[in-house]
């Protein structure tokens, strides 16, 4: 496997077992918490200049334009904002989901072979520098956002600083500045909890456009979740199948016999849906720009691996499982025939019981058969 900067472990022992792999880049969270760390960045860069630019107000006795100045002056910050989520999500639209195989990768409908990587280097410092995040690696937002706070602090603190060293500035620069800091909070965790209503509101409309407009990024990938959590759920019925029969008392099998017809008729259940979701994978890769970029039998070789194991597991365990339900039935047909007519009714209904366990057994057994790839 090629060693690059943008492929972690996680992805290449994935793409190993598949041939494939499906990296959730940038999430909606991460995407929304941009504009947190934008409004940090501007507050940042305009604290001192804001603050400046309000005090010239007042010295210069236009009081009455103070607070249009306000206002004026944040509807700017927050339009710049919505334009800056605005291209985000168009970019995001195009990277959410990156689909890396043993060749290269695609990104933004083109593909990137491992070989010659030098422009997908420098669009992936693009991406970095939009969402503070290189691909395959952690996310720079939280650290951008904790410095970017303790650099307002510190500037708020050169303000006051400078405030009290200076005999020309009076109590009213320290009202302003004062006034000032309260208003910047204020008006973050007013926008925090804004933010918060948007979050779900914004989320509705990007998932209600994803499922409408459902990339073919998004199809493998929900495909694929599917059949990987069916296989998950086939060894653990498996699982489940293996305590009840290893642990039934020779008196109980009868109602050993119901539980299990339940469970594997939710086995059934997995491995139709599995072999169904398989078909659709294939149709959905071959009618997609990744029909050459993806190998669909190794992948097809990968869920036929899985999908065996659990089913050769069960089949094994219903033949020993069987093995004891046939001696069961033997001890009773050589019982029968030694006894007297009194006690045979009882023991009659209980060797037809286990009879029809034996054939839901067998035909068990021709259905998993039948059903190994």
């Amino acid at each position: 496997m090629h060693t690059k900067d943008y492929l972690n472990q996680e992805i290449k022992e994935e793409i190993e077992k598949k041939g494939f792999s499906i990296y959730n880049y940038i999430s909606l969270k991460e995407l929304l918490l941009t504009v947190n760390k934008d409004y940090l960045w501007i507050i940042n860069i305009l604290t001192i200049p804001l603050f400046i630019f309000f005090i010239a107000i007042i010295y210069a006795s236009f009081t009455d334009y103070f607070i249009p100045s306000v206002i004026i002056v944040y509807s700017l910050i927050f339009i710049y904002l919505i334009i800056k989520l605005l291209f985000r999500t168009y970019k995001f639209s195009q990277i959410t989901n990156i689909i890396y195989t043993r060749k290269g990768l695609v990104i933004g409908n083109k593909i990137f072979h491992y070989e010659e990587d030098e422009k997908l280097k420098n669009l992936l410092l693009d991406y970095e520098k939009l969402f503070y995040e290189y691909l395959s690696k952690p996310s720079k937002l939280s650290k951008n956002i904790k410095h970017l706070r303790q650099n307002i602090i510190k500037n708020f603190e050169k303000i006051l600083d400078y405030i009290s060293k200076d005999n020309k500035l009076d109590l009213i620069a320290f009202f302003i500045l004062i006034i000032y800091g309260i208003g910047t909070i204020i008006l973050y965790y007013i926008g925090f909890i804004l933010g918060f209503f948007l979050f779900f509101l914004f989320s509705f409309f990007i998932n209600l456009y994803f499922k409408i407009n459902k990339s073919v990024e998004l199809k493998i990938k929900d495909n694929m979740t599917i059949i990987d959590n069916k296989l998950k759920k086939l060894d653990e019925i498996y699982l489940l199948l293996n305590k009840q029969i290893n642990s039934f008392q020779d008196g109980e099998i009868s109602n050993l016999g119901k539980k299990i017809d339940k469970d594997m008729n939710i086995f059934y259940e997995n491995i139709n849906t599995i072999l169904t979701q398989k078909s659709l994978l294939r149709e959905i890769i071959e009618q997609s720009i990744y029909k050459d970029f993806i190998d669909f039998e190794y992948l097809s070789f990968y869920i036929k691996t899985q999908f065996n194991k659990p089913l050769n597991d069960v089949i094994n365990l219903l033949n020993d499982y069987k093995l004891k339900v046939d001696n069961q039935i033997d001890e009773i047909e050589n019982y029968l025939k030694n006894s007297n007519e009194k006690e045979k009714y009882q023991v009659e209904q209980k060797l037809i019981n286990l009879k029809t366990i034996q054939k839901n057994i067998n035909l068990y057994l021709d259905k998993l058969n039948m059903s190994l790839q």
